[in-house]
């Protein structure tokens, strides 16, 4: 038997590292849009895959840097975002393996929070991202990647969405 964890993540905004100021990073579900079909003659109702709900990340600060503070509060520039952590894997003779899990999203700010303020207290800022890319590997091999303007979905590298592309002519 072997027991498989992930913890711990840095962020990076704009490619530039956030190590020690990121708090929390909620990543997005990717949740697909089924569709009912059902007709007469049908015992039951069916569903299929019509798209994606909108992938959307939330951050949680300490207090980044002024850089990352100015690319978080632009709600028209979208900002790149990597999401760098590890899966362990051990065994009763010890660790495994230690692999990196990679994040890439792109995402346009939708919240910028100027944070609370108490005494003796750390504040705590959030910034929320609307996004339109969404790309999860774990060492190196791709889980699942979503392009919403790209109409690109794909899982395990395989394109699930080129005859769609190549139907609509883009």
């Amino acid at each position: 038997m072997t027991i498989q964890e992930a913890y711990d993540a840095n962020v990076y905004i704009n490619n530039t590292s956030t190590h020690g100021t990121a708090s929390e990073v909620t990543c997005p579900d990717v949740t697909p849009v089924m569709g009912e079909y059902n007709v007469l003659g049908m015992v039951g109702t069916l569903e299929f895959f019509k798209g994606f709900e909108k992938l959307e990340t939330t951050i949680k600060w300490k207090y980044a840097n002024t850089d990352v503070r100015k690319a978080c509060a632009n709600f028209i520039k979208p900002v790149d975002i990597m999401v760098r952590s590890h899966k362990a894997r051990w065994d009763n003779g010890g660790i495994l393996e230690d692999v990196p899990i990679v994040i890439y999203l792109k995402g346009t700010p939708t919240k910028h929070q100027g944070g609370g303020y108490k005494p003796k207290e750390a504040s705590e800022f959030e910034t929320t991202f609307s996004c339109t890319y969404f790309k999860e590997e774990v060492d190196g091999e791709e889980i699942v990647e979503v392009d919403v303007m790209n109409n690109i979905y794909k899982v395990d590298g395989e394109d699930l969405l080129a005859e769609y592309r190549q139907n609509l002519g883009i």
